[in-house]
C-alpha cells in the first residue's frame, strides 16, 4: 500500500505540473534517523530469518524502528502531509509494543484478502490474531493491527488504520513537496534577491522563470499545500470509514436480530435529533470555538459506538437511544466543521474546499463500503469488534483536528439563557426565510429527502432480499452497492470541483435531483447487481450535483456569526423529513417490497426536483 502511495504520488505530482528536482530540493530534519531506522528493521529481518531461534532482542529492534520513524515524522511536522503520517506511523507503534515487536494480522482478514498461513512462514514481524472476544481483540491491538483486507490481486494486502493514514500522508507531502511554487529548479540561474524556502531555511536560487508571476494553481492544488486543510479532509475521511464500517455492522447485525421495522427505527433515530434540537445546536456552536468543539465530539462519539454491541444483547431499544446520542453529538459537529471551512481557506477556493469536503465522505463511500462488508463477513461471530474499530477513528480524526492551527473567529451571541437562545434561534429562521434563493433551495430539498430517507433504509433490503445473490452474496452486494454510489459521487464531486463558480448553482441543484430521482426508480425496476451498481453511480453522480452548490450558497449568503443557527435551521427541516421516511420505510418494505419502495421515493423525488423549475429564486440562483 505504501509504494502504491508513493508512486500515484509520484504520477499525480507530474501531471499537476511538479517535478523531482522540486521534490529533492525540500531539506527534511534529521534524514538520519530515517535511515538508522530502516537499516534496523532490514538487520532484525535478515537475522530473524537466518536464525529463527535467536535469542538477540530483535523485537526491541523493530519498536526502536517504528519509534525513530514516528520521531523523524515529528521533526517535520510543518510538512503539510508529514502530520497525517507521524498519526499513523504512531497507530502502528502502538499496536507493536502491545504485541512485544510483531505486528498482529487479523487471520480471518488474512485469508479474505487471499493469503494463506505459509505466506508468513518467513515473516518474523507479522503474527496471525484470533480470538473470541472484543476484550482480548483491543488487548492484542488488533483495534490498531492489520484488519482491513485488499484481495486486489496486483496490491493485495491486510492493513490498518495506520498503514492508511501513514499512505495518505506521504502522498500528500510528495505531492506538495514536488509542486510547491517557492522550491528551485536545478541548474538554475542566480537573479536577483535569493529567497528562503521555509522548510529548509536557508536561501534558494531562483531560476529565471521564477521573475515571471506563477500561473494560477489550480484550486485543488491549492488546497493540497493548505496544512490545515490537509488535517481536517485526512481525519474526516478516516472518520467516515469508521462511520461505514458502523453502518455494515448495524445493519447486519439488527437484521440478523430484530425485524425491518427494527431496521427503519434504528436509521431513523440518527434523524430524529436535527427536528427538534438542530436550531439548537446551531445557537450553540456559534457560541463555541469550532475547533476544540469538533474534538469534544469526537471523543464523545468514539466513547458511545463502544457501546453499541452491549446494548443490543440486552434490548434493541437501547441501540435506538445510543444512535440518537450519536446522531445529538453530530448536531454539533456538522456546523462546527462548516463554518470552519471559511477560516482555513481563501474565499475563492470554497467551491473546491467543499467538494473537496464532499469527496472524501464519498470516497469513504467508494473503498469503505466494499471493505468494511469485508471486515464484517471476516470478523464473524465476533463483529462487534467493527464498532471498536469504529470508535479508534474517532480518536484518530480528534488528533489530527487538534493539530490543526485554526485563525480566530468571529462568535456571536448573548450571555447564554434561554431566552437568548431562543432569540438566536428565531433570528436563524429569519434569515433563513428572507433569502429566496436559502429558503426555496431548503423547501424543495425536504420535499426530497422525503423519498432519500427511505433509499438510505430500504438500499440494505433491496441488496438482501431482491437482487440476485448468486453473483455476489450479502452483504458483499450492499457493500458494492454502496461503493458505486460513492464512485458516482467522486466523479460529481471532481467535475463539480473544475467547474468551480462558473456554472450556475440553481439549475445545477435541480438537474441533480431529477436525476436522482430517476436513477432511483429504475434501481427499483431491476434485480441485476450489475445493473444496480450502475444506477447507483448515476445516484452518486446527482447527489453531488445538488450537494455542493447548496453548500456553496449558503456559505456565500450567509454571515459566519450566524452560519451555525441557519443551517441548523435547513437541517431541522430535512432531516425531520429524512427521519419520517426512515421510520416508516422498513416497514412500507414489509408491506409493499423494497424495490417498490424505492421507485415510489424516487417518483416523489423528481417531483421535487421539477417542482423547483417553478420557483424563480431556485432555477434563478447563481
Amino acid at each position: 500500500m505504501f509504494l502504491s502511495a508513493v508512486a500515484l504520488a509520484l504520477l499525480v505530482g507530474a501531471l499537476a505540473g511538479g517535478g523531482l528536482p522540486r521534490l529533492a530540493g525540500l531539506r527534511l530534519r534529521s534524514v538520519w534517523l530515517l535511515g538508522v531506522a530502516l537499516a534496523l528493521r532490514i538487520l532484525a529481518q535478515l537475522l530473524k530469518q537466518a536464525d529463527p531461534g535467536t535469542d538477540l532482542p530483535l523485537a526491541l529492534a523493530f519498536i526502536g524502528a517504528y519509534a525513530l520513524i514516528f520521531i523523524w515524522l515529528s521533526a517535520n511536522w510543518r510538512v503539510p502531509g508529514l502530520q497525517v503520517a507521524a498519526v499513523g506511523i504512531g497507530l502502528n507503534t502502538l499496536a507493536v509494543l502491545l504485541n512485544g515487536g510483531q505486528m498482529p494480522i487479523w487471520s480471518s482478514a488474512f485469508v479474505a484478502a487471499g493469503f494463506t498461513p505459509a505466506d508468513l512462514a518467513r515473516d518474523p514481524f507479522h503474527f496471525l490474531l484470533t480470538t473470541t472476544t472484543i476484550s482480548d481483540f483491543v488487548s492484542s491491538g488488533g483495534i490498531f493491527g492489520d484488519v482491513a483486507p485488499i484481495p486486489i490481486p496486483v496490491i493485495r494486502d491486510v492493513v490498518s488504520i495506520g498503514d492508511v493514514l501513514l499512505a495518505i500522508g506521504v502522498f500528500w507531502a510528495i505531492v506538495y513537496a514536488m509542486t510547491r511554487p517557492d522550491a528551485p529548479l536545478r541548474g538554475s540561474l542566480a537573479v536577483g534577491p535569493r529567497p528562503t524556502d521555509p522548510f529548509r531555511g536557508a536561501a534558494v536560487l531562483p531560476s529565471p522563470a521564477a521573475a515571471r508571476p506563477e500561473r494560477e494553481p489550480s484550486p485543488y492544488l491549492a488546497l493540497l499545500r493548505n496544512r490545515n486543510f490537509s488535517l481536517l479532509w485526512t481525519g474526516q475521511l478516516i472518520s467516515f470509514f469508521g462511520d461505514r464500517l458502523h453502518q455494515v455492522a448495524l445493519g447486519v447485525l439488527v437484521l440478523q436480530r430484530a425485524t425491518l421495522l427494527d431496521v427503519g427505527l434504528v436509521f431513523a433515530a440518527t434523524a430524529v435529533p436535527s427536528v427538534f434540537l438542530g436550531p439548537l445546536a446551531g445557537a450553540l456552536v456559534d457560541r463555541w470555538n469550532r475547533r476544540i468543539t469538533m474534538i469534544v465530539c469526537d471523543l464523545a462519539r468514539g466513547g458511545l459506538v463502544l457501546l453499541v454491541p452491549l446494548a443490543i444483547n440486552v434490548h434493541i431499544a437501547l441501540v435506538y437511544v445510543i444512535a440518537l446520542a450519536v446522531a445529538t453529538i453530530g448536531l454539533l459537529f456538522r456546523p462546527a466543521k462548516t463554518a470552519i471551512v471559511p477560516l482555513i481557506v481563501d474565499e475563492h477556493q470554497l467551491v473546491a474546499a467543499n467538494s473537496a469536503a464532499s469527496l472524501n465522505e464519498t470516497l469513504a463511500d467508494l473503498l469503505g463500503y466494499p471493505v468494511a462488508a469485508a471486515i464484517v463477513a471476516a470478523l464473524g461471530a465476533l463483529i462487534g469488534a467493527a464498532f471498536v474499530l469504529d470508535s479508534a477513528t474517532y480518536a484518530v480524526s480528534a488528533i489530527l483536528i487538534w493539530a490543526m492551527a485554526v485563525p480566530s473567529q468571529e462568535l456571536g451571541g448573548a450571555p447564554f439563557s434561554v431566552r437568548a437562545i431562543l432569540a438566536e434561534m428565531g433570528e436563524g429562521w429569519r434569515f433563513l426565510t428572507h433569502q429566496a434563493e436559502l429558503f426555496a433551495n431548503t423547501v424543495v430539498s425536504t420535499v426530497a429527502q422525503l423519498a432519500f430517507g427511505a433509499e438510505i433504509v430500504c438500499s440494505l433490503i433491496y441488496a438482501q432480499r431482491v437482487l440476485d445473490r448468486t453473483m455476489l452474496p450479502f452483504p458483499e452486494n450492499y457493500g458494492w452497492l454502496m461503493a458505486s454510489l460513492g464512485f458516482g459521487s467522486v466523479v460529481g464531486g471532481v467535475v463539480i470541483g473544475w467547474l468551480g463558480g462558473n456554472a450556475p448553482k440553481g439549475p445545477m441543484t435541480i438537474a441533480g435531483f431529477v436525476a436522482l430521482g430517476a436513477a432511483m426508480v429504475a434501481a427499483g425496476l431491476t434485480t441485476s447487481p450489475v445493473v444496480a451498481i450502475g444506477l447507483f453511480f448515476i445516484i452518486g453522480f446527482a447527489n453531488m450535483l445538488y450537494l455542493v452548490p447548496t453548500i456553496t450558497l449558503f456559505q456565500e449568503r450567509t454571515p459566519q456569526r450566524l452560519f451555525g443557527r441557519v443551517v441548523s435551521t435547513r437541517q431541522a427541516l430535512t432531516f425531520g423529513a429524512m427521519a419520517l421516511s426512515m421510520g416508516v420505510a422498513g416497514w412500507l418494505a414489509g408491506i409493499l417490497g423494497a424495490a417498490e419502495v424505492l421507485i415510489l421515493g424516487g417518483g416523489l423525488i423528481v417531483a421535487a426536483g421539477l417542482g423547483g423549475l417553478l420557483v424563480p429564486a431556485m432555477r434563478g440562483a447563481r
